[in-house]
């Protein structure tokens, strides 16, 4: 009996299933070294499948933590971004309130040489200097 002959009677007969019940019932049968056989080849193939899917998800996981690791990384340069022009935003403030308080005490200053004027107190100041 030759292997493609053997291996088309067990998996006609019910495969896995009929190859053990066979090798168990019958040690002595020309099939049942075919059985073990094609039950070792049968496990073999499972085992490699789930290596290679286990292999396949630990690839797919080790892209996702690398594209996190990417967008981690661009949030980060992000954040640092919007800090330098927060920064910069404050020292303008800053600049704009230093030079809005100089423009208040101008107003404030014309404001009391208005009154004065308007009041007579320049000629009255005047008037004792002399």
């Amino acid at each position: 009996m030759d292997k493609d002959t053997a291996y088309k009677e067990i998996t006609d007969n019910g495969g896995e299933a009929y190859a053990r019940f066979f090798a168990a019932q019958n040690p002595d049968d020309p099939l049942t070294p075919f059985c073990h056989r094609y039950l070792f080849e049968k496990d073999l193939a499972a085992r490699t499948a789930a290596h290679d899917e286990e292999r396949g998800f630990a690839v797919k996981s080790l892209a996702q933590m690398e594209s996190s690791s990417h967008i981690a990384q661009a949030a980060a340069s992000a954040s640092r971004d919007a800090a330098t022009a927060a920064h910069t935003s404050a020292l303008a403030a800053r600049r704009s309130a230093f030079w809005t308080m100089i423009a208040a005490i101008a107003s404030a200053l014309g404001v009391v040489v208005n009154a004065a004027l308007n009041l007579g107190w320049l000629e009255w100041a005047r008037h004792l200097t002399q």
